[in-house]
């Protein structure tokens, strides 16, 4: 097997696994609670804690069971928090390191709006659209490392 043909498969397992869990998976909100969350197949829950504060909701934290770790099942939890604010005119502070990561990966301009902070990652470029409809174009956010001053 050849160096492209191992990569093409790797991605492609990458793009299953993040489909299986869109697919199986229904994310709920708690907004008493503050929490985005999912039940698993083993009656556990991943959740994205977080804590409003007007119209700032700051992400806490992202918990996933190992076991489930590395299915797309933290990113959905993610994208349906970046949604959430975008939707709801939130703007969103990213405590999470994570959340932080995420929002490099995919960091376009209707999302930039929403962000306020940390500091650290408002710095640097300006970002470019990507094509939504193209899910290999988005790049996996443990591939951003987060150095915090």
């Amino acid at each position: 097997m050849n160096h492209m043909t191992k990569i093409s498969s790797l991605t492609l397992k990458q793009i299953k696994r993040y489909q299986y869990a869109r697919f199986v998976y229904t994310v709920h909100h708690n907004e008493k609670r503050g929490i985005f969350y999912l039940k698993l197949d083993d009656n556990s829950k991943a959740v994205l804690k977080y804590i409003a504060d007007g119209k700032v909701l700051d992400m806490q934290a992202i918990n996933v069971p190992y076991r489930y770790t590395g299915q797309g099942i933290a990113r959905l939890l993610a994208e349906t928090a970046f949604t959430y604010a975008i939707v709801n005119y939130y703007y969103m502070y990213l405590s999470c390191d994570y959340m932080q990561k995420y929002y490099l990966a995919i960091k376009n301009p209707d999302l930039e709006d929403r962000i306020v902070g940390p500091p650290h990652i408002l710095d640097g470029p300006d970002s470019e659209p990507l094509d939504p409809d193209v899910i290999y174009e988005l790049p996996d956010p443990e591939d951003f490392l987060i150095y915090s001053t």
